[in-house]
């Protein structure tokens, strides 16, 4: 399977809680960009965290790619990678729209079998795993895509 993982656009700090927070014109030009990077991949499905500027980064690759948007709590900013993994299709390909730290804890963990060791992500930035089954150590980083701006 293929593994795209995305952390959302540059969000507002104006918003009554952390879970509200929007994105910015910034944020969606970020989103923009990285998914005109991935347009020759097939999505088959998009999971997003619960939070709303998770949300958005998921509808605007969901609008690109031609499929909904599904929400998952382990894409939480504090979530379990260990628990995401437990959830995870097994086949396709699958865009997960998510935050730091978890998105540098899941790549951590496929690649190195340690969430901890997983890379920082910037605001907007993909990177593309593949691997033969969802388990620890098990993925190979394919592509990092980094917003251009």
């Amino acid at each position: 399977m293929k593994l795209i993982i995305m952390r959302h656009g540059q969000a507002s700090w104006s918003a009554p809680s952390d879970r509200e927070r929007p994105l910015t014109e910034q944020g969606a030009r970020e989103v923009s960009s990285t998914v005109a990077s991935l347009a020759s991949q097939k999505v088959d499905r998009i999971f997003s965290s619960p939070y709303f500027r998770a949300q958005q980064t998921a509808r605007i690759a969901a609008e690109a790619f031609g499929c909904g948007v599904e929400t998952l709590a382990e894409l939480e900013p504090e979530g379990s990678p260990q628990a995401l993994l437990q959830v995870l299709p097994e086949t396709g390909v699958v865009l997960l729209a998510s935050h730091m730290p978890m998105v540098g804890y899941l790549s951590g963990l496929l690649c190195e079998g340690v969430p901890q060791s997983g890379p920082s992500f910037q605001t907007g930035m993909a990177l593309i795993l593949e691997m033969d089954i969802v388990a620890p150590g098990m993925a190979r980083v394919l592509e990092r895509i980094i917003p251009q701006l």
